[in-house]
């Protein structure tokens, strides 16, 4: 072996050759996400608070939302009891269907709610040992394909990818560590029952990727691995790799075919697009996002905030990740042409952002195509530090220089990035102002929200206060959301009128209850206890712009509190006199650590 030139590369060498890596690396990985041990509940854990609990109505907002990991589930009659008890805005499509199947997760949480309940340290502890199991099954998957030094390189690498500090902190999220540390000891059992022609281990492959796929759907993603793998290592003939392959093909359309027959899956929804039941939306989504999923893994910025970021930003960042693309693929070439293995990992990492397109882009999303990433990158790493030190030629030397700008920013900035990353839920921090600046005054009252920055907000005040044993108000209703602009027109003592200066939903964050390309009618009706909600005026792309509430009591009735969102939480908000207008600020949320 040649040895490196800097001392960097010679002490990174002498690093990943140290006994009992494996462990190391599993005590950095949680080191560096250690920090979620101490911020508590976030967004969607409150959800599981309430619905693995014994509080009234908490057992059918639990099948409702298929144990913390669905919204709608396709029946009309389900979805209009979600609106009518302040569940879900009332656009929501009525057919909507958000349910995914994830029984190991589901275990995973009742263990959590059962065994220490008010004990979020505890829960994230949880998260921090699935962590750890992944970076030792992913050191002994590396090592079987790469073989223990470059596998090593790559498993520090996997160690260090800051794309998994979200998944890592958020505890809603285990699931997908889960699928990980499963998804990862197939493809491993994969690799050496490939090199040992075992039959044992290739039975324990196929076990592996059933049992994965019971975790997250996310787990289809190992298939594109195996299917690489076929492709680019084995040696054998067409007929025996594609019988090698075939249980895989066929457990995977078993499984997908019970999924759809028991209720599972999306439609409806801007956010999660289902390939199976839209798949010209998917692919077009796909082209969109791809781009946008490969730049997140490899460099930066972070892949959720395109769909934060203003429109023209956006854009921006869409033609900076194609040519980063570009760029990054000439990199490759030089290794791409010698190296058979180096196609299996880039492939297996396409392949997986394929699942992970399925919903806004987000660095949560990366964990499985971070498998091949981290490959390529120990691949490359040694082409150019160990094999081929002094560049030949123009493409050589892009080849370093990209390749060089990509591994610095793996193993010197992401493990810097990883606490942040960790942390990153605790952005949203603001949004629990929304339970904090309501007051037990609405007892037994209707609360009506005109606006909000999201319905997360409206839903918060419901759960907290259940949680909390809070007064409850007789209904809630909420109006508008997104950080748009509002007008309230007063047109008659039991009527307001609102006007959406963009329509609803038009931020992607809105769609999640509706996809806008779902056009709404003029005349369309919403029937609740106390409200009837008809959408008067229509955007030129079927989006309400201008809807009416009727109440069935004068808006001065003191069974009625009005808020709206503004300077970071609800306010009171008197109503407009008969005839009057009112323009409201636009809902946002600053968010923040």
């Amino acid at each position: 072996m040649i040895e490196p030139k800097t001392p960097f590369d010679r002490w990174l060498l002498r690093f990943v050759s140290r006994p009992r890596l494996p462990l190391w690396l599993a005590g950095i990985a949680m080191l560096l996400s250690a920090s979620c041990l101490f911020f508590g509940f976030y967004l969607d854990d409150h959800v599981g608070r309430y619905i693995y609990s014994d509080l009234p109505g908490a057992d059918r907002l639990f099948e409702l939302y298929a144990g913390g990991y669905g919204l709608t589930n396709g029946k009309p009659a389900d979805t209009h009891w979600q609106i009518e008890h302040g569940w879900a805005p009332w656009w929501t499509l009525d057919t909507s269907l958000i349910r995914l199947y994830r029984p190991l997760g589901i275990v995973s949480h009742w263990l959590d709610f059962t065994l220490w309940p008010n004990s979020p340290w505890a829960m994230h502890l949880h998260s921090l040992l699935w962590l750890a199991l992944l970076v030792l099954a992913t050191t002994r998957m590396y090592r079987a394909a790469l073989g223990p030094v470059l596998g090593s390189l790559a498993a520090l690498l996997f160690t260090f990818d800051h794309t998994h500090g979200f998944v890592a902190g958020y505890i809603c999220n285990r699931h997908s560590l889960i699928t990980g540390v499963l998804g990862v000891l197939c493809l491993d059992q994969h690799l050496r029952a490939h090199a040992a022609r075992s039959r044992t281990q290739q039975l324990g492959a196929y076990a592996l990727y059933a049992i994965a796929l019971t975790s997250g759907e996310s787990a289809l993603a190992i298939m594109g691995y195996l299917l690489a793998h076929a492709l680019c290592v084995e040696r054998a003939g067409l007929l025996r790799r594609g019988l090698r392959a075939l249980p895989y093909l066929l457990i995977t359309v078993v499984w997908r075919a019970l999924y759809t027959r028991a209720g599972y899956g999306a439609f409806g929804s801007g956010m999660y697009i289902d390939p199976g039941r839209d798949p010209v939306a998917y692919v077009l989504a796909l082209l969109e996002r791809a781009p946008i999923l490969v730049l997140g893994q490899f460099l930066a910025p972070p892949a959720e905030l395109y769909s934060v970021w203003p429109a023209s930003w956006a854009r921006i960042m869409l033609v900076f990740a194609c040519v980063f693309c570009v760029l990054f693929a000439l990199a490759l070439w030089p290794l791409l042409r010698r190296n058979r293995t180096a196609w299996f990992w880039l492939l297996g990492a396409l392949i997986s952002i394929v699942p992970a397109a399925s919903t806004y882009p987000h660095n949560r999303q990366l964990l499985f195509a971070s498998f091949g990433a981290m490959g390529l990158l120990a691949q490359l790493w040694n082409l150019h530090v160990l094999e081929q030190q002094n560049a030949s030629s123009g493409l050589m030397r892009l080849s370093q220089a990209v390749g060089g700008v990509v591994f610095f920013v793996h193993v010197i900035i992401s493990p810097l990035v990883m606490p942040v990353s960790t942390n990153e839920i605790v952005t949203t921090a603001p949004l629990f102002r929304a339970p904090a600046s309501i007051t037990d005054e609405i007892d037994g009252r209707d609360v009506v929200f005109v606006t909000a920055p999201d319905y997360f907000a409206v839903k918060l005040v419901q759960l907290f206060r259940r949680l909390e044993h809070k007064p409850l108000p007789r209904r809630i209703r909420a109006l508008g959301f997104g950080p748009e602009h509002v007008t309230v027109q007063r047109t008659a003592a039991d009527t307001l009128e609102l006007e959406y200066a963009e329509g609803i939903l038009s931020t992607p964050f809105m769609e999640l209850y509706r996809d806008k390309r779902i056009p709404m009618q003029r005349g369309e009706r919403v029937e609740l206890e106390g409200l009837s909600i008809e959408v008067l005026e229509l955007t030129d792309d079927g989006r309400a712009r201008k809807v009416r509430f009727q109440f069935d009591m004068p808006l001065e009735s003191r069974q009625l509190d009005f808020y709206y969102w503004s300077g970071g939480q609800f306010e009171r908000l008197v109503v407009p006199a008969l005839g009057q207008r009112r323009a409201l600020p636009p809902a946002t949320l600053d968010l923040h650590f």
